[in-house]
């Protein structure tokens, strides 16, 4: 994990908690509160999804999320920012990744989300193999193109 006074990052194999994320980018002078929770879904392309199974880099994971972070905070207004990401087995309706910011605006906490997770599903090294009823695959899910690639 890393932390700071601005953001919370971990990959972690234990279930996600919404409720954290909150906790900790929730403060007194951010009107603009906005949270991505990434879910497994039950079908993908008319397969049906057993469950999500994810590896990462964890320490350069943890080093190329704070680097996104760092590059995003110069266009958009953000005070807290928390990312967590799982790892290992992610059941149906189950959460995978949670990114979370706080703005005074709500304007800049919406683009600061979505931007950051484009990113990190391009640039973190984090993989993920889909089960399926009829087999699994691994899928791309890491361009690893950044100064973080391995």
């Amino acid at each position: 994990m890393s932390t700071n006074d601005r953001y919370q990052i971990k990959i972690t194999s234990d279930p996600l908690n919404v409720q954290q994320a909150l906790n900790h980018i929730t403060v007194p002078s951010c009107g603009g509160i906005s949270i991505f929770c990434g879910t497994t879904r039950d079908t993908f392309q008319d397969k049906t999804v057993l469950y999500l199974e994810y590896e990462a880099y964890k320490a350069m994971a943890i080093k190329e999320i704070a680097r996104i972070c760092e590059e995003l905070v110069i266009s958009y207004d953000v005070r807290k920012i928390y990312v967590a990401h799982r790892t290992g087995k992610v059941d149906v309706c189950e959460t995978s990744i949670i990114v979370a910011a706080s703005s005074p605006h709500r304007s800049d906490a919406i683009n600061f989300v979505s931007k950051a997770v484009d990113k990190i599903k391009e640039r973190a090294p984090v993989w993920k193999k889909e089960w399926y009823a009829d087999g699994s695959v691994w899928k791309e899910n890491c361009k690893c193109t950044g100064a973080g690639a391995v």
